[in-house]
């Protein structure tokens, strides 16, 4: 690239401790705190998926009003693993509809479901996200992990009718119908970013906190007495120290959660006042991302990947802004092709 650096650029490192479906850890060093903080907002506002947007009403004989139950269909989590992080993503993913030619939707920005329920037996039935079904109006070629489906999905291994009453009974309820009550609607799913509405959101959450430091002073941890270095490990709420022959060190590091009732203990109980320092790791942070389901909308793998990728292609946009420089090549879709055994 022409950019003029001013000093040598740093080169950021990502070192992944924890990485499952449900959960992702890593640490990010050798960078600035506005980088780790922008990977931490991307993954929060710029991750595309699949939400319900419009939502046809053709019957509706419960209690509830219209409009609640079309709120409700848009909160439902959908999987969206090849739905397209960025634009050049087009040949296997979505395009957003706004960007497309289509006037009411089409194979490559919307999909369709339909609900429909009717009641009777003498008992409350529960419409639950069970009840999506999938229809061909808008139908398109996908292998089954790209398919845009509700979720949680069924678990397919177990069979049997009194499961399957079980399951549809736990799943997202969407309302409730009493005996003769009916319910029949139309629903188009598109795809957005969480800056445009919060049903968008890929992941239940993404923290990012610095490494702590602790410092020890080991003349001052010297002069306690054994029940004193005892009742000093006790009162971390995350027992972060131990007590090793007869010394006090620090067990758990990564565990601090920066609560001072360490520094607090040893300041006005035990009259140590810089017997224990805590500061920040200006160079290193960890990260927390959690999924909202085991399946989806999108893996904590999946949602890291894509998080990155939209900061690269960002990235490549501003650059070609501000000088030119023409990128052809971003950083590639590498996703999984099928659910983890």
């Amino acid at each position: 690239m022409t950019f003029p650096y001013d000093k040598e650029p740093r080169e950021p490192k990502l070192q992944v401790t924890y990485a499952t479906p449900e959960l992702v850890q890593f640490s990010l060093t050798d960078t600035d705190p506005s980088i780790a903080n922008a990977i931490r907002r991307v993954m929060l506002a710029e991750v595309p998926t699949m939400a319900i947007e419009i939502v046809n009403v053709d019957d509706n004989q419960s209690v509830l009003f219209d409009e609640f139950i079309a709120h409700r269909l848009g909160l439902l989590p959908l999987s969206c693993h090849a739905v397209g992080d960025i634009p050049p993503d087009l040949e296997f993913g979505f395009r957003e509809h706004k960007d497309c030619n289509c006037f009411d939707g089409c194979p490559y920005c919307t999909v369709e479901y339909k609900l429909e329920a009717k009641n009777t037996e003498d008992k409350v039935m529960n419409v639950t996200h069970f009840d999506m079904v999938k229809t061909d109006t808008f139908s398109r070629e996908m292998p089954d992990y790209h398919q845009i489906r509700c979720l949680p999905l069924r678990d397919e291994s177990r069979t049997g009718d009194d499961y399957h009453e079980e399951t549809r009974e736990n799943g997202i309820l969407i309302c409730k119908l009493k005996k003769d009550q009916g319910l029949r609607m139309i629903a188009h799913a598109r795809k957005g970013i969480p800056k445009y509405h919060a049903k968008f959101m890929p992941i239940a959450t993404v923290t990012m906190r610095y490494q702590p430091i602790i410092e020890l002073d080991e003349e001052m941890l010297g002069s306690l007495t054994l029940d004193e270095k005892i009742d000093f490990v006790t009162c971390c709420p995350k027992a972060v120290y131990v007590v090793d022959g007869d010394k006090v060190v620090v067990d758990k590091l990564d565990e601090c959660m920066y609560c001072d009732e360490c520094v607090s203990k040893a300041r006005y109980e035990l009259g140590k006042k810089d017997m224990v320092k805590i500061k920040h790791n200006q160079n290193l942070w960890m990260f927390n991302v959690e999924s909202i389901t085991p399946d989806g909308p999108r893996s904590a793998i999946d949602v890291v990947r894509a998080g990155l990728r939209v900061l690269d292609w960002k990235l490549s946009l501003f650059l070609k802004d501000t000088w030119g420089d023409e990128i052809t090549s971003w950083l590639p879709h590498d996703a999984p092709t099928s659910y983890p055994e």
